[in-house]
């Protein structure tokens, strides 16, 4: 399969820092997935984390989209995402949707890599301004 027959995903980590009152900030990392230039479910504000990289492991379906109330459907997401793992790529079938993504696993792998990476780096970062860091990759090792 060529790289032209596939869609284009990035995931990026996003950081914003976060506040309650004036002594307590901390930052939060998330991640964004978008297809080509949009987020798969316009509805959608969050990314479930555990189940995106879950679903890079096993084939299944799962709801890696939510809305940010925490109640998945209010984002658009009734029937979630079939998973199939094709040798390189990694397919979803949007089921709510009706449409289907293929994707080249190891773009995806080095997109993952990066975010984790940036994660240890702004732990490290935080940690030596006395800032918590939270959200996506709250417990990798920074030192690792």
């Amino acid at each position: 399969m060529t790289t032209e027959n596939l869609d284009t995903i990035y995931i990026e980590l996003l950081v914003q820092a976060c506040q309650i009152e004036a002594k307590n900030i901390w930052m939060q990392g998330s991640l964004e997935v978008r297809i080509g230039s949009k987020k798969p479910y316009e509805g959608s504000d969050i990314i479930m984390a555990d189940l995106f990289m879950e679903s890079m492991k096993r084939e299944g379906t799962y709801f890696i989209f939510s809305c940010s109330c925490g109640i998945r459907e209010c984002g658009g997401c009734d029937q979630g995402i079939e998973v199939k793992h094709e040798k390189n790529v990694i397919v979803w079938n949007m089921l709510d949707h009706n449409k289907t993504y293929r994707f080249d696993r190891k773009r995806i792998e080095a997109d993952i890599e990066e975010a984790i990476q940036e994660v240890k780096n702004y732990k490290a970062y935080f940690k030596k301004k006395e800032i918590e860091y939270v959200g996506f990759g709250y417990n990798l090792n920074s030192n690792a």
